[in-house]
C-alpha cells in the first residue's frame, strides 16, 4: 500500500506541476489567449491521480486478503468470482494464485469509478470493516464529514465539467471561471483525503 501512496504522491506532483507552467506563461508571454485550461488540466489530473490512487489502494487490500495478510470484510466474502477464476484458483501454479486473484479484482474495478464519497465508502468497504468510514476520515482531515462529503462531490463535479463539458456555462456559452487558489485547493484537500485514507487502511 505503501507504494500505492508513492506513486499517489508523484501523480499528484505532476498535476500540480502545471501551476508553473501557467505561472510563468502568464506572467511572460504577452498574448490575448488565457491559459486557464492549464488550471482545469491540473484538476482533471488531480481527481484522475486520485480515482487510481483508490483502485490501487482497494486492490492491493483485496490482495492481501486473499493471502492472510489483513482479515477479510463482509464485502469481501460476498465478491463473486467467475467459475473460470475459481477453477484457475485451484488448479494453476503458474501464475501463482494470487496474481490470477489480483488480475481477476483489477478486471472488476477497471469499470469503477472512486470520486463520488458514497461510492469511495463502498469501494473501502472489500478492505475496511468500518461503518463510519466518512466520519473517521473527516476527523482525520479536521472537518466535519459534511463538509469533506460536499467539497468532494463538488471537486468531482468541476471535473466533469471540464471532461464532458468543455467547463461551458449553458447559458452564456462562455467558459465557467477558474482561479488558481481554486485549482491549489483542489490539489491540497484530494491530498489530505488520500493520505488520511491510507493512514486508516495501512
Amino acid at each position: 500500500m505503501l507504494n500505492a501512496q508513492k506513486v499517489f504522491l508523484s501523480n499528484m506532483r505532476d498535476a500540480d506541476a502545471l501551476t508553473g507552467i501557467y505561472d510563468y506563461l502568464t506572467n511572460t508571454v504577452v498574448t490575448p489567449m488565457s491559459f486557464d485550461d492549464l488550471l482545469r488540466s491540473k484538476i482533471v489530473y488531480s481527481v484522475s491521480a486520485f480515482d487510481k490512487f483508490m483502485h490501487d489502494l482497494i486492490r492491493v487490500g483485496m490482495v492481501q486478503t486473499y493471502t492472510g495478510k489483513r482479515p477479510p470484510t463482509p464485502k469481501y466474502l460476498a465478491v463473486p468470482i467467475p467459475l473460470s477464476t475459481a477453477q484457475q484458483l485451484a488448479t494453476t501454479s503458474t501464475p501463482p494464485p494470487e496474481v490470477v486473484f489480483e488480475q481477476a479484482i483489477q478486471s472488476k474495478l477497471r469499470t469503477l469509478s472512486f470520486q463520488d464519497p458514497d461510492k469511495i465508502a463502498d469501494g473501502l468497504s472489500y478492505i475496511w470493516a468500518e461503518n463510519s468510514k466518512w466520519q473517521r476520515i473527516a476527523v482525520g482531515i479536521g472537518l466535519p464529514e459534511n463538509t469533506a462529503r460536499t467539497t468532494l462531490r463538488l471537486i468531482a463535479v468541476r471535473r466533469n465539467a471540464i471532461v464532458h463539458e468543455a467547463d461551458m456555462d449553458p447559458i452564456t456559452g462562455s467558459k465557467l471561471a477558474i482561479t488558481r487558489t481554486e485549482s491549489d485547493d483542489v490539489v491540497s484537500f484530494l491530498l489530505k483525503v488520500g493520505n488520511e485514507i491510507c493512514r486508516l487502511v495501512t
